[in-house]
């Protein structure tokens, strides 16, 4: 029996000599479980909490909008009046209008309304001379002359065409004061009467083209006019 006594004294030296060399080398603190420090702990009022700076919250980024699909310019259209016309040029200028694809209206004139007055210079002997001579009268400040080509009144250059004859007379009287003393004033009628065109919805190009047409239609003009 003495020597199972022995035994337990020496399991319990053991078990002594154990516990006292762990408590010689003690186990290291694990990051994040640290000692709470009590006296730096501070509890914040709504007021104080309220002044704590919140954490930005990321922006989304607005995916960009496609780019607005351009809309075409509305085309510019205005009514035109294009006359006074014989009847003989009446088939002519109606197949102009025809070509140039606009809506128009042939309006009859009465022989007492038909007359109009019209500056020009008489016929030159050629086509060239006529060229030479609208030059000569361009350079002189006059914006508004063609050489005429209707078989009537070939190669004579008008200068314009009015309804009120005082307003004709004017024009004759500032073309003598820049030096134009070839340029006359004659009445244009017809005892039948004379014929214009309405036309609608006339772009501005279009205008363009019938006024470079006029010089086939002497003593016609182009007017813009209030659509009907």
């Amino acid at each position: 029996m003495k020597w199972f006594v022995w035994l337990l004294l020496l399991l319990n030296l053991v078990l002594f000599g154990y516990f006292k060399l762990n408590e010689s080398h003690p186990v290291g603190i694990v990051a994040g479980h640290e000692a709470i420090q009590a006296d730096k702990i501070k509890i914040l009022t709504p007021e104080e909490l309220a002044t704590v700076p919140k954490k930005a919250e990321a922006t989304p980024v607005a995916a960009p909008s496609p780019a607005p699909t351009p809309q075409p310019v509305p085309l510019q259209t205005a009514c035109y009046e294009w006359g006074s016309f014989l009847a003989g040029s009446i088939p002519r200028a109606k197949n102009i209008l025809e070509k140039l694809s606009v809506q128009s209206e042939l309006k009859q004139t009465a022989s007492q309304e038909a007359s109009r007055y019209w500056i020009y210079i008489p016929p030159l002997a050629s086509a060239e001379k006529a060229q030479a001579k609208n030059n000569e009268v361009r350079a002189l400040g006059v914006e508004e002359s063609f050489v005429v080509q209707e078989p009537k009144w070939r190669n004579a250059i008008s200068l314009g065409v009015f309804k009120d004859e005082a307003l004709a007379t004017k024009l004759l009287d500032d073309l003598h004061a820049r030096g134009v003393r070839s340029a006359i004033k004659g009445v244009r009628g017809h005892e039948n009467g004379q014929s214009s065109f309405l036309i609608r919805n006339v772009a501005d190009n279009v205008a363009d083209e019938i006024i470079r047409l006029q010089p086939d239609f002497p003593g016609s003009e182009l007017k813009k006019v209030a659509c009907p």
